[in-house]
């Protein structure tokens, strides 16, 4: 076919499932790996979070075909629930990888928990190779990565979140790959899915437990729409282009504002979303839970008689700014909470997925420090906008000051190999779900993934 004629959706479509291993680069397979690991770690850390187990108590009621594992919970279901429960699991702790790189340019984007698990889960129904697993991720991942970065940054004024409406397309195509369906039954998915997204930007600002469900369900519904592509089922033929496209629906722009990402190198250049998170908060928050952690220890908290955290001005403020409080879910809460970030580690040391306890969430001496912090603007600080100051005030008068700046790190710089495996024990030995021996197979195992024959002997390791 004449490439001037071809739709975006058949170029995407036909391009998705013709990838084959050798058609990537050794940065995508490393990248892939490390996060794959990363992936473990945060099921492990998450999994216990409120939320996941009462999905799992739904879906098991539904009787359905034990297909696949839920990892870590016990009990397996059709794939594409499992998938889902191992998705929020992995997402419970806002600590996934988030920023898609296009060319050194970073943006937001959130859909690493949704495609890794996506695949990871079908291993352990399919028994594909390593190699395979690295392929449809990195393949849906691209192809996520390039619709969103089509419709441009997040847009909180129009309210849809991107990272429940966008991925799903990318599993979409990681299912397609592994159910031999072909391109017009990928784009007959893409319609039906396009059909099924949503999730508003409002769950977070309530501190809904339904922020991370958005996760989950873009598998579930991959996995419907896929299988009943299969069937012959048929759907919109161009989602991308034209007058119902899905940016003019969900992005409120006529037609994609950064088309050439639809195209450029397409099947040659794989993008990926490449910052793996070493805090488990929202992103602002990071520089809030560094000045937290660096005053560990300067005092008995039970000393302390006022905090100050001062922001510069336009500095983000969004959902982070209103005073922490337990509600119906803390957890949600406290990710994006400027309190949380502080207190928390002040009262616990450096901040880890052990803040995220129900104890912790819930102490009293937290929701008391919590309760006498204070948080103002200071255009002193307006000289750096990326610099917050805290000053703890104690009983007797004195004063400890820290300034903390978002020079003095970036979400962006890769880990390293060191960081990563203290990331991954940290939450292997937060709640226990995971044996040392088990984990440390892991390990091995996703180090030399490219020559694992089958994914199964990986996923046996989270399948109590």
């Amino acid at each position: 076919m004449d490439e001037t004629k071809r739709s975006v959706s058949e170029a995407l479509s036909e391009g998705a499932l013709k990838v084959q291993f050798d058609d990537l680069s050794e940065k995508n397979i490393n990248i892939c790996k490390d996060k794959l690991l990363d992936n473990i770690g945060n099921l492990a850390g998450g999994a216990l979070a409120f939320g996941n187990r009462e999905v799992k108590r739904v879906i098991e009621s539904y009787g359905e075909n034990p297909e696949a594992p839920i990892f870590l919970l016990g009990g397996k279901v059709s794939l594409g629930n499992a998938a889902m429960v191992n998705a929020m699991a992995s997402r419970s702790n806002d600590f996934e990888p988030m920023f898609m790189n296009l060319d050194g340019v970073r943006w937001p984007s959130k859909e690493s928990a949704t495609l890794i698990n996506a695949v990871l889960t079908a291993g352990a129904v399919y028994g594909f190779s390593g190699k395979d697993y690295i392929t449809h991720e990195v393949v849906g991942e691209d192809l996520s990565v390039r619709i969103m970065a089509a419709g441009g940054r997040w847009n909180f004024a129009v309210g849809w979140d991107s990272s429940f409406t966008m991925p799903i397309y990318g599993v979409c195509a990681q299912f397609a790959r592994m159910r031999d369906l072909d391109a017009q039954q990928l784009r007959d998915a893409w319609g039906m899915a396009m059909g099924m997204v949503g999730g508003t930007m409002s769950h977070i600002f309530d501190y809904a437990t339904s922020a991370k469900l958005g996760a989950g369900y873009n598998i579930r519904n991959a996995d419907f729409a896929t299988r009943l592509a299969k069937e012959g089922f048929s759907s919109l033929n161009n989602i991308f282009e034209g007058p119902r496209n899905i940016y003019r629906q969900y992005r409120g722009m006529e037609e994609a504002c950064n088309p050439e990402y639809l195209s450029q190198d397409y099947g040659r250049k794989f993008y990926m979303e490449e910052s793996i998170k070493l805090y488990p908060v929202g992103t602002p928050a990071t520089i809030v839970a560094f000045a937290g952690s660096s005053l560990y220890g300067c005092c008995d908290t039970k000393n302390i008689v006022d905090i100050e955290l001062a922001i510069p001005d336009g500095y983000t403020e969004m959902y982070y700014w209103p005073p922490y409080e337990v509600g119906r879910d803390p957890l949600t809460h406290a990710q994006f909470s400027y309190q949380y970030a502080l207190c928390a580690p002040l009262l616990c040391g450096p901040f880890s997925v052990r803040h995220y306890s129900e104890k912790i969430l819930r102490s009293p001496e937290l929701l008391r420090l919590t309760g006498i912090t204070r948080m103002l603007h200071d255009s002193k600080l307006c000289k750096d906008p990326n610099t917050i100051c805290v000053t703890i005030t104690e009983k007797d008068g004195s004063k400890h000051v820290v300034e903390k700046t978002s020079k003095d790190f970036s979400m962006h710089d890769y880990p390293t190999r060191e960081q990563l495996l203290a990331k991954y024990w940290d939450q292997i030995d937060a709640y226990g779900l995971l044996t040392h021996a088990a984990a440390q197979k892991a390990i091995d195992l996703v180090d030399h993934l490219e020559d694992l024959e089958d994914m199964r002997e990986l996923t046996e390791l989270l399948t109590p």
